[in-house]
């Protein structure tokens, strides 16, 4: 079936579940989802806040999520957060806790996500048969995962065209992975939030930022970078969750829990990571457009000294990936093969 198709039917398939659940409870059980993310954000605007418009429709208001006016928790702490109950719904980044979840490196890195919103259908369908059944979010409930578009690098006065321009440039990093690989090339890598990049920026912390076009434009940080060298399947993807506490989710009926897992699953993800993909392709042309000739496309030689700078992290990945249990070779081929599969579908 289309992708578009897919996502389409799901959406039709809302108002006949909602229809169909009986009116039995009259209680509203309201969830607290932590509002970290700028709310106006197309992530939260178009993304989340509909989907949580969508809960409520199909469980006709038995359920609702209510964002808090500011964040209960970091970013950092959101799965700890749902784990434990202090909130009942968290949206964010894997790579924020670094080594807590190794399976979701496998997405990480780089030149792997050319469409957001393919590869994390693929990605969620990897999920629900490799890594779930081996144990991971085993203490919440999953509602989706799902990848980010790729990485650029994105620097203030010095442009990053070839392997030794990495030599003691202090670059912003999101994950783990870019932060290892960097590092052995002779970057400097400076972990941070995406709440903290303004101040790295603006105070000279960082040379640069490893991100993907639509979050420097997003976050209104794009003034400070003159410089842009696009990786074509990104520098690195970001693997991120949808989580509901398990105590939140028993609470609900069986009934409305069917009825929120069919807006669900790939549904969500392929929601969040075609609405990266779209916003993306929005955000490079307005960088193009104003960085001109200062916009350029990695060559191969670039190209060739990333893929060696993460070789010896793939191998140290592989090993705390198999630690787990998972057929990892196995799983990576399957997401390779779903990504390709949708592809054709497209």
């Amino acid at each position: 079936m289309n992708i578009k198709k897919l996502l389409t039917t799901g959406v039709f398939s809302l108002s006949t579940i909602g229809f169909a659940v009986p009116a039995a409870a009259t209680d509203t059980l309201v969830l607290r989802y932590n509002q970290w993310f700028p709310s106006q954000h197309w992530s939260q605007k178009d993304g989340l806040h509909k989907y949580f418009d969508e809960i409520e429709a199909v469980t006709e208001g038995r359920v609702r999520v209510r964002p808090s006016a500011k964040p209960i928790v970091p970013p950092t702490k959101n799965y700890q957060a749902v784990s434990n109950g202090i909130v009942d719904l968290a949206w964010g980044p894997h790579g924020y806790t670094p080594g807590a979840f190794p399976l979701s490196e496998m997405v990480e890195f780089p030149f792997s996500v050319y469409d957001a919103g393919i590869s994390s259908v693929a990605y969620h369908r990897t999920f629900d048969k490799f890594f779930k059944p081996a144990g991971m979010h085993d203490d919440v409930v999953t509602l989706a995962v799902h990848v980010t578009s790729g990485g650029n690098l994105h620097m203030k006065d010095k442009p990053i065209l070839k392997i030794e321009d990495f030599e003691n440039a202090k670059i912003r990093v999101q994950t783990s992975v870019v932060a290892e690989a960097i590092q052995g090339i002779g970057a400097v890598p400076i972990s941070g939030s995406l709440n903290e990049l303004r101040e790295f920026l603006s105070r000279g912390i960082v040379d640069g930022t490893s991100l993907s076009d639509e979050l420097l434009t997003g976050f209104k940080v794009d003034s400070y970078i003159d410089h842009i060298t696009q990786i074509p399947g990104g520098l690195y993807s970001s693997s991120a969750f949808v989580l509901m506490n398990k105590n939140k989710w028993n609470k609900i009926s069986p009934v409305d829990q069917k009825a929120i897992m069919s807006i669900s699953g790939e549904k969500l993800a392929y929601r969040m990571g075609s609405l990266w993909h779209k916003n993306d392709l929005i955000a490079r042309k307005l960088l193009q457009d104003r960085l001109g000739k200062n916009y350029k496309v990695a060559d191969e030689a670039l190209i060739k000294g990333l893929e060696e700078a993460f070789f010896n992290g793939r191998v140290a990945w592989l090993d705390k990936a198999k630690a787990t249990g998972v057929d990892i070779a196995e799983a990576n081929a399957f997401y390779e093969e779903q990504t390709n599969q949708i592809t054709q579908q497209q």
